[in-house]
């Protein structure tokens, strides 16, 4: 008698991971996107607040990702970012301020000086005004224009 052999179902291994491995690179890579568009959020809050108790105003309404770098630190990895953001006093300067987390925790923010800046002296110009030879006319209002001197160059 012949023995039957037994049909073996193929591996399902390779399939398995052509599908599931990019997938899940996808949904890793999406939580990434999320968790910092949170943490961008957050510091955008963090901005508006620090603005409030300085008395600035934040111009544009937005801040931005300036500096980005890993770190090891307590025996793991740690992202430090750097976010700036423009303020005003009056509406007529711009100045830069900046908040730095580390991880989700912010860390330090760096706001201008509450004093306003004062502008350079300026130099006292004096203000020259033209002088037209003045001829008597009949109107006050007529500048006589007279025929310039034919020069060789």
């Amino acid at each position: 008698m012949m023995a039957e052999v037994a049909a073996v179902p193929p591996s399902r291994g390779p399939e398995v991971l052509e599908v599931w491995v990019p997938l899940l690179g996808l949904l890793a890579l999406g939580a990434m996107w999320y968790h910092v568009l949170r943490l961008r959020e957050r510091v955008h809050a963090h901005a508006r607040q620090l603005c409030g108790r300085y008395g600035l105003q934040l111009l544009d309404d937005s801040v931005a990702l300036h500096r980005l770098h890993a770190q090891w630190r307590n025996g793991g990895l740690r992202v430090t970012r750097e976010y700036r953001f423009e303020t005003s006093r009056g509406g007529d300067d711009r100045q830069t301020a900046s908040i730095t987390l580390h991880g989700d925790r912010v860390i330090g923010s760096r706001m201008p000086s509450p004093e306003p800046i004062a502008a350079p002296p300026m130099a006292a110009t004096p203000y020259l005004r033209p002088t037209l030879p003045r001829r008597e006319s009949s109107s006050g209002n007529v500048v006589p224009f007279e025929r310039g001197r034919r020069t060789l160059h």
